[in-house]
């Protein structure tokens, strides 16, 4: 519109020097589309590529051409509807290059428009090959049970469990106050106390047994109670105590944050509170459900998972500061309910580099290009699937490098390594019939899972 409006104005002018040329202009050059891949992820078997276009009519009829480590190509066709586009492509080889090719038949010129030739790899596998070492607390004269709750791993020699470990002192009588702390320096393990207070606002303080830890960028660790209390250490030395603010009133099952101005708690019914540095705020979740995890890569999105253990119900949340809504529902269901809900108890969350959602309990599922579904490598991971917890138990944890490297931990002795492509049992074999109860954290090639074998505190510490 702009165009004619100028020839308008220029011909007029000219008219008043002399006669203006009535002959038609010719007609604008005919723009040719554009078409551009670009690289987007990638996994051991996966690649989304960025289709954009340019000029292109729609709805369009594309070919998608890929070039196979062989030299032989692929060709398939597909319909376009918008400009920009993610294509996911699956079934590929680990560590391995492809080359990709659009190319459009235009109607309206009959002439064909390719894009650039785009070269992507897939992600090589990692190694299931750890050694490992065993670690038992606690000393059952006592009468308590001992038990690790969580962990942090700084580095493969700086390593903090927490739990409460319960110990005879040096008459060898039971001491009633448990230790809370067990790090590792590289060579052993040594008990240690972290002190909260007895009462907020009082001076008096107590090594409560603790129940969560997370580890900052600058090694600051900020570690919980079960109660409303949180204590802080920096390079070996508590540096500060406090409690709650009294609007949260909750018990705390989790701690998470990725700063100590974007910080997290979670706890039972449902409460969330928020740390942004400064202060402290009542988040709201969406459910009454006791919270089990949390877990974020950005300030956007923080995804949270709930646990019924009696009714065998869970459930997914997402959201941030501002507040959680409900993502998805799990309980017992039918197979033709999948995936309106999800089946069981959800007790674990993570997300990896692909921004693919993981959860877990009694099965594991996934969420990713938008549609929930079985983590398929897992074998016997479908409903009826894993009959008399022959190949794993309830799944308690999901942390990891990135969707090649990670692992799950759970009862019965469940602790496997996924690499990409499959899943090994890595520390101690498998055993339907074992009291040995984990949650696993990974961190570069060192793997640390802590729990309870019976009445004892329990870790397996494994490198690869």
């Amino acid at each position: 519109m702009k165009f004619l409006i100028v020839l308008f104005f220029v011909c007029t002018a000219l008219l008043l020097l002399n006669n203006c040329n009535t002959t038609e202009p010719p007609p604008p050059p005919e723009t040719k589309p554009v078409l551009t891949l670009s690289f987007d992820k990638k996994s051991c078997t996966e690649l989304w590529i960025k289709l954009t276009t340019k000029d292109l009519t729609l709805p369009a009829e594309l070919t998608l051409k890929q070039y196979n480590p062989s030299g032989d190509s692929v060709t398939q066709n597909f319909s376009l509807s918008t400009n920009d586009s993610l294509i996911y492509i699956d079934s590929l080889f680990p560590n391995n290059n492809y080359y990709y090719q659009v190319s459009s038949i235009q109607s309206a010129t009959g002439g064909q428009v390719s894009s650039n030739k785009l070269a992507a790899s897939t992600l090589d596998t990692t190694s299931h090959n750890f050694t490992y070492q065993t670690f038992e607390f606690g000393e059952p004269l006592t009468g308590n049970s001992s038990r690790l709750y969580d962990v942090a791993i700084i580095n493969e020699n700086d390593i903090w469990a927490v739990g409460e470990i319960y110990v005879n002192d040096s008459l060898g009588q039971a001491d009633p106050i448990p230790y809370n702390v067990v790090r590792w320096n590289g060579t052993s393990w040594e008990l240690k106390r972290v002190y909260f207070p007895v009462v907020c606002g009082q001076s008096n303080l107590i090594p409560y047994p603790s129940r969560s830890i997370n580890v900052f960028s600058d090694n600051e660790i900020w570690m919980s109670t079960g109660g409303d209390k949180i204590a802080v250490v920096k390079e070996g030395i508590q540096i500060n105590q406090f409690c709650l603010p009294s609007n949260l009133n909750m018990s705390i099952n989790k701690i998470w944050g990725n700063s100590k101005s974007n910080f997290y708690v979670i706890g039972n019914e449902g409460k969330i509170g928020y740390y942004n540095g400064t202060s402290w705020t009542n988040v709201t979740s969406g459910t009454n459900l006791p919270l089990t995890d949390i877990f974020g890569k950005d300030d956007n999105e923080i995804y949270a998972v709930g646990i019924n253990v009696s009714d065998v119900k869970g459930v997914v949340l997402k959201g941030n500061s501002n507040g959680f809504s409900v993502m998805i529902n799990s309980e017992i269901i039918s197979e033709n309910e999948l995936f309106d809900k999800l089946f069981g108890s959800l007790d674990a969350i993570w997300l990896d580099e692909n921004n693919t959602i993981y959860t877990a309990g009694n099965l594991m599922f996934q969420y990713k290009n938008n549609k929930w579904d079985y983590v398929r490598s897992l074998p016997e991971n479908f409903i009826s699937g894993n009959p008399g917890t022959y190949y794993r138990g309830f799944i308690s944890s999901i942390r990891g490098n990135a969707s090649n490297d990670y692992v799950i931990a759970g009862d019965r002795n469940t602790l496997k390594h996924f690499n990409g492509i499959s899943w090994q049992q890595i520390g101690l074999p498998y055993n339907p019939q074992s009291q040995i109860s984990l949650i696993a954290k990974q961190k570069g090639n060192t793997v640390v899972a802590v729990g309870s074998n019976g009445s004892k505190a329990f870790i397996i510490l494994l490198n690869r």
